[in-house]
């Protein structure tokens, strides 16, 4: 491929016209706006004034593909449609960075993958968060083993405060119908992300979700309790009905604990490992055998990071140079699997082992929608799911 890469945002909707802001205010050598799709006329001719010129807008996947005017496409459209529009894209020999989360469920997200690799397309995720310098930097630590074994991770979410008005402001949203689920399918796709990224993933979630304040069909609320393999846990809360918000991370290790809150992070360095001094340590009064601990600031980088134009770059990069991307496909298929086994677990009251299977969780959507569908989501996703299937059928591979 020769510079720059091509690429074509799908939708410009409220998350495309973003992405037209990141393309017209990060240009490079690396990557340039070479076309849009946005099927419903009005977006389109409002989302015109924001493009330049020489930006055409399409109508379809279809003519996008026909015009060859593009080398890659960030998909920007409500999440059910994902899984089509990537598997049109990589059957066309073209790139794909998909916004979060990859799909509904991890069936068609499987797919996704499965296509791109086939095609031998690049199949890439919008998780910007993995940028972040806070998160580069905990990462960074747990991997050089700064923590030593990793015992607990906990993460708290509740700086997605959203009004009713947020949630009538498309009919889409709030659904089970159009959206297939609520906080853990929408915006707690970051947090869970980052959440797997730093702890690894669990072999079983217990989980629990509710909706409260708003009136909606869909979970605003959840909690969940992870179990590792090796006998770690983690804990899990996200809520759009929590103000003032709160993000906050904290790893507890055998040798040290991570503490972000704030945007500050914070170590603290025990002064003999736990592991140690708990088999070690002959003082046998309760609350006086206690290790001491050094808490120091972790000094971060002034540019902060977390930018959607980082993750174009770095995807750009990537079909440039062969530089790694931010979250490939296969990297961001696992805060899709852990949102899925949280809604398992949650409606059936039952701990889920992973990975999880893809029947089950698409039952419990479609029990879902017929039980508490309002209709206002207009069947976006079994409308979606059909020409998934339909273009899963035409493949003799």
């Amino acid at each position: 491929m020769t510079r720059p890469v091509r690429f074509a945002i799908v939708g410009l909707g409220v998350v495309g016209a973003r992405h037209v802001q990141t393309f017209r205010k990060s240009r490079g050598r690396d990557f340039v706006l070479s076309a849009a799709v946005e099927i419903n006329p009005e977006v389109a001719e409002a989302a015109r004034s924001c493009l330049t010129p020489d930006v055409p807008v399409y109508s379809s996947m279809d003519e996008l593909v026909a015009a060859k005017v593009c080398d890659a496409v960030l998909i920007a459209v409500p999440h059910c449609w994902h899984p089509v529009l990537t598997i049109q894209a990589a059957r066309a020999g073209l790139h794909v960075l998909c916004e979060k989360p990859l799909a509904v469920t991890v069936g068609p997200a499987r797919a996704m993958i499965a296509e791109c690799s086939r095609a031998g397309v690049a199949l890439g995720a919008m998780l910007q968060e993995r940028t972040l310098a806070i998160n580069v930097a905990m990462k960074r630590m747990i991997a050089a083993g700064r923590l030593g074994r990793i015992h607990r991770i906990s993460q708290v979410a509740t700086r997605w405060y959203r009004t009713q008005a947020y949630y009538d402001s498309g009919a889409w949203r709030g659904t089970w119908d159009g959206e297939g689920g609520g906080i853990l399918i929408n915006q707690a796709c970051h947090a869970l992300d980052v959440f797997q990224w730093l702890g690894g993933m669990p072999g079983s979630v217990m989980a629990s979700v509710a909706t409260r304040i708003h009136d909606i069909e869909v979970e605003n609320t959840a909690e969940a309790l992870m179990q590792y393999a090796d006998g770690a846990m983690g804990h899990f809360y996200v809520s759009t009905a929590h103000e003032p918000g709160l993000d906050f991370i904290e790893v507890f290790g055998d040798k040290c604990t991570l503490v972000a809150m704030g945007g500050k992070l914070r170590l603290a360095k025990l002064d003999v490992p736990l592991s140690r001094h708990i088999k070690t340590c002959k003082v046998a009064e309760a609350d006086i055998a206690k290790i001491g601990a050094t808490w120091m600031d972790v000094k971060l980088p002034a540019k902060t990071g977390g930018s959607h134009a980082d993750v174009v770059a770095a995807f750009a990069a990537h079909l440039l140079r062969g530089k790694p991307m931010v979250a490939s496909g296969a990297d961001a298929i696992n805060e899709l699997e852990l949102s899925n086994a949280m809604y398992i677990s949650a409606f059936a009251n039952k701990a889920v082992s992973l990975p999880i299977d893809a029947g089950e969780v698409e039952k419990l959507l479609d029990r879902l929608e017929k039980q508490r569908s309002t209709g206002k989501g207009n069947r976006q996703r079994a409308k979606a799911d059909a020409a998934l299937r339909k273009l899963l059928g035409s493949s003799h591979t």
